[in-house]
């Protein structure tokens, strides 16, 4: 298993423009510095240069990372550390990888991280297949709840973080339960995350129970059911709904009850 060859190139491309550009300004603010008093200059174009630096040094770890599987042992390749042979009695624990991509963690039996394998990585799916083939299945499937990961209470709705299996493959992905009485529905940490940034208007359930929305009021069309149920409220406050829709909002959060699900909600791993 291995980065693509674009992730390399694209951080290498970038801190190669960044080293021109910065050294550019840097040169021209030395150049000029008899003209002004002000180190402003200088500090942005030696600030851009030392970006572009790291991106080149970022690029070569994404190039050197690979991970190759035995039927004894994987041979471990990290981005900046030393390469390292790894028995496969030794994987102690795999776990979802809380990132944007989505893919496994794996360590050893005393908890040191041997690898991360995201689903865009070359050889993703034959990494899983080797270490699920290795290791129970119930350890990659069903992770407990992280214990540093409390839940959240407002005065209607109860929020729980708790990984969602997502795909064909059942990987898990970072999501939410939300609870209000007898209503209840799973979300996806980043559509919350997109809902309180108003990049979307309503954030739906996933799996196969009833649907469950958690909306702005100002996202439904007029004279809808959803509407008709939310014309009342606070433009800036989230409803939480649910099939039948007409029975009104199952939860309702406004002022610092939604600030604090929000700074709750950007504090979860996603």
């Amino acid at each position: 298993m291995e980065n693509r060859r674009w992730q390399s190139v694209l951080f290498r491309v970038l801190g190669i423009v960044f080293l021109v550009i910065g050294g550019f300004f840097t040169l021209v603010a030395v150049v000029e510095s008899e003209q002004t008093d002000s180190p402003a200059p200088l500090i942005a174009g030696a600030g851009i240069a030392v970006a572009g630096a790291l991106f080149v040094v970022l690029a070569m770890g994404i190039r050197r990372f690979r991970v190759e599987a035995f039927d004894k042992h994987l041979t471990i390749r990290p981005w900046f550390r030393a390469t390292r042979v790894v028995a496969a009695t030794e994987i102690g624990s795999v776990r979802p990888a809380l990132n944007q991509y989505g893919g496994i963690d794996v360590r050893d039996v005393n908890g040191e991280k041997l690898f991360t394998a995201t689903t865009i990585n070359i050889g993703y799916d034959d990494i899983v297949a080797y270490v699920q083939e290795r290791f129970p299945r119930q350890q990659t499937t069903t992770p407990a709840v992280p214990g540093d990961t409390p839940s959240w209470q407002g005065a209607t709705l109860r929020a729980e973080w708790l990984p969602l299996p997502r795909g064909r493959k059942g990987i898990l992905q970072p999501g939410v339960l939300l609870t209000a009485g007898k209503v209840a529905g799973q979300m996806d940490t980043r559509e919350i995350v997109d809902l309180l940034n108003h990049r979307v208007g309503v954030a739906e359930s996933t799996g196969s129970g009833p649907l469950v929305f958690l909306c702005w009021p100002d996202s439904a069309s007029p004279g809808s059911t959803v509407w008709e149920s939310t014309k009342d409220l606070p433009p800036e406050s989230l409803a939480l709904l649910a099939d039948p829709m007409d029975r009104g909002a199952a939860a309702v959060l406004t002022g610092t009850e939604l600030m604090d699900f929000s700074e709750w909600i950007m504090a979860l791993p996603r």
